[in-house]
């Protein structure tokens, strides 16, 4: 039935304020957009370096995932990758969390950075970039959401190592009520966050409040948990669970309807490692007795005994983390090692603060991956195989779940070896070598900066809350010199830059004699950026120094084709070109450096030039150009031996 023209006016007229409204915020959105550019949420900026557009990754993007007065957030890696992709580069892009990232290193001690090395040796004649998406304390919830935004970037394959955060990352248990009842209002929030409106709102918030306060030093473990405790049947547990398997299909769906292969790798962490906590009942009443008793047999090595004890308060309490745990220590020392494992994966799985992924996601993984036909290596299954009794614990682990640089590189393999079986490097002419790079920090290019770095990284994470008398022996840092621990400390302190710790320190081990781990520093930096011309040039100076010739024109030309008008990789190599006897290269490369200093050029530089031009004159039988050249070289530099001794070798030759 039709409505009476009056009834349709009420309505009309009530709708007007809605209506209103609704473009009042469109309006304001619009010139905030328009007015405020400086508050767009950009995953990249558009820099250039070296004559060539790049995109960088904006380390402060993660914001919008945290709530305004979370006092601690997340960064990205600032890296590069080119703006322009042409037909012979291959991307690769890794999405995960901290063990993704590389905590604790910072370079290329980690998943993406072996990755990359490992496919540049197997594919030399491919450029290949590995972008490092992960972060620290995100999760599926993020990473669903970011997957969408990086089709844009072309990516040719997608590496994804994640887990172990669902419960404690963005919208894990503390997820609002809506969210626990309505999961897609978590991604809807997200949207809302890039609004202008929403943005302003959430500075005034971050203005207006600070961090709650805690009885614990604060950091980023204790905020992202809150110190919240899930038994791991709870309802908690059972939602992020689902949500984690959700994310995932989310995740493989976005790129496989775009044709982008997928590697999944389920995700590892240190049985080895007490739990956290546990339900502290065993400590307390009668229990109490059997605890020191099953103590006293473990410190005495009667492990019989301590394994009967442990067998009554498992009776009692088959689900207690600390029961599980002492069980499995029990058993290995009893070189049970399969049984041991059962008891210590339970362990982790029952420890109540969950910073450590359960089994449960695990088989989640690999069945979503079933389901889809997505690839999916066992990261846990080979971090376990290269350790004693196969149970992994500290060789491949830092504490409860962060893996050494051995545990990044035996994860990296197994991607590569993925990545070469299903052949998905397109490759024309040269097929990928069978051999993989072995694990040596000179051979990864992995510096001592980079190892030193992550010595006191763990120094610092381990020393707060919430491990409790957890040390790890440092693997280069106790044997460092006053210099070098100046050169970690002022990195970790972020005094100085990254890169600028690096050159520093190169210089220290090149003025010290340790050679090999200048080169290393050199190479490493040269792996995260291969367009660098003053690293390059560096590296070609001390190569040629120690009788690596190849190696070192490799780079002077590396560094001129980056930067052809920086002088000092044009004269190097001009020398060593006059040494070859390549003269006609030689006196094209070294007039070019003339030409790029000028007369107002360094005039050691200019006479070096003039004294290797004389050289090839020599050479060249043209003696008359060969002495005005000396004369030009010592009117700069009365005193330069090379070109007073030249001369001098000219003059006693016999002349026709």
């Amino acid at each position: 039935m039709a409505l009476p023209l009056s009834n349709k006016k009420k309505i009309l007229f009530s709708l007007l304020p809605v209506t209103g409204l609704v473009l009042l915020f469109v309006g304001v959105e619009a010139g905030l957009r328009l007015f405020l550019p400086s508050h767009d949420t950009l995953l990249t900026s558009v820099v250039s370096h070296d004559g060539i557009e790049w995109y960088q990754i904006e380390r402060g993007y993660l914001k919008k995932y945290f709530p305004s007065n979370t006092p601690l957030i997340p960064e990205f890696k600032t890296s590069l990758f080119k703006k322009r992709k042409d037909s012979n580069l291959f991307r690769i892009m890794c999405l995960g969390e901290s063990s993704m990232f590389g905590t604790p290193y910072d370079m290329n001690a980690n998943i993406p950075g072996i990755v990359r090395k490992q496919l540049r040796h197997q594919y030399p004649d491919k450029e290949i970039e590995v972008i490092n998406w992960g972060a620290s304390a995100i999760n599926s919830n993020v990473i669903y959401d970011l997957s969408r935004q990086l089709l844009v970037y072309e990516p040719d394959l997608i590496l994804v190592y994640m887990g172990h955060n669902e419960y404690y990352g963005p919208d894990g248990v503390g997820a609002s009520f809506i969210e626990r009842h309505l999961p897609l209002m978590t991604q809807v929030k997200y949207r809302l966050r890039e609004l202008r409106l929403v943005q302003l709102f959430q500075s005034w918030l971050r203005g207006r409040t600070g961090p709650a306060a805690s009885g614990v030093e604060f950091n980023l473990m204790h905020q992202v948990s809150q110190g919240n405790l899930v038994p791991l049947k709870s309802p908690d547990a059972e939602r992020v669970s689902a949500a984690f398997e959700r994310n995932l299909k989310g995740i493989l769906d976005i790129f496989r309807e775009r044709h982008v292969p997928v590697i999944v790798s389920d995700v590892g962490s240190n049985l080895l490692f007490p739990p956290f906590v546990s339900d502290t009942s065993h400590a307390k009443g009668n229990r109490a007795a059997a605890v020191a008793a099953m103590r006293s047999g473990l410190d005495s090595k009667r492990f019989d005994d301590a394994l009967r004890v442990l067998n009554g308060l498992y009776g009692e309490d088959s689900t207690n983390a600390f029961v599980n745990y002492w069980m499995g220590r029990t058993l290995i020392s009893l070189s049970k090692a399969e049984e041991a494992r059962v008891y210590l994966v339970r362990a982790r799985d029952q420890d109540l603060l969950k910073f450590r992924a359960p089994e449960r996601i695990n088989g989640i993984i690999h069945q979503v991956c079933k389901e889809t036909g997505t690839a999916c290596v066992s990261a846990d299954s080979i971090l376990a195989a290269a350790s004693p009794y196969g149970i992994a614990g500290d060789l491949v682990f830092w504490e409860h779940l962060h893996p050494t640089s051995l545990g990044y590189y035996l994860i990296a393999n197994q991607f590569v070896r993925t990545i070469v079986s299903l052949n998905l490097v397109p490759i024309s002419r040269h097929p990928a070598r069978e051999d993989l790079l072995p694990f040596n920090m000179d051979s990864l290019s992995i510096c001592w900066l980079e190892l030193a770095y992550a010595d006191r990284s763990i120094q610092h994470l381990t020393s707060r809350w919430p491990f409790e008398d957890y040390k790890r022996a440092p693997v280069v840092l106790n044997a460092a010199d006053e210099v070098q621990r100046r050169i970690v400390e002022d990195v970790y302190g972020l005094a100085i830059g990254w890169d600028e710790g690096c050159y520093i320190s190169a210089t220290h081990f090149w003025r010290t004699g340790r050679l090999r781990d200048a080169v290393t520093t050199y190479e490493a930096l040269l792996e995260e950026y291969p367009y660098n011309f003053y690293t390059n040039y560096l590296l070609g100076t001390l190569l040629s120094n120690i009788g690596n010739t190849s190696s070192s024109i490799a780079c002077y030309k590396r560094s001129i084709q980056s930067n052809p008008q920086y002088a000092k990789s044009r004269l190097n190599l001009g020398l060593i070109e006059v040494n070859q006897g390549d003269f006609d290269e030689a006196i094209r490369q070294l007039n070019t450096v003339l030409d790029l200093l000028g007369d107002q050029g360094s005039k050691e530089d200019r006479a070096t030039a003039l004294y290797g031009l004389a050289a090839c004159a020599a050479n060249l039988g043209d003696i008359r150009k060969a002495l005005s050249q000396i004369d030009r070289s010592l009117a700069l530099v009365p005193n330069y031996q090379d070109a007073l001794s030249l001369r001098a070798k000219i003059m006693k030759q016999p002349r026709q």
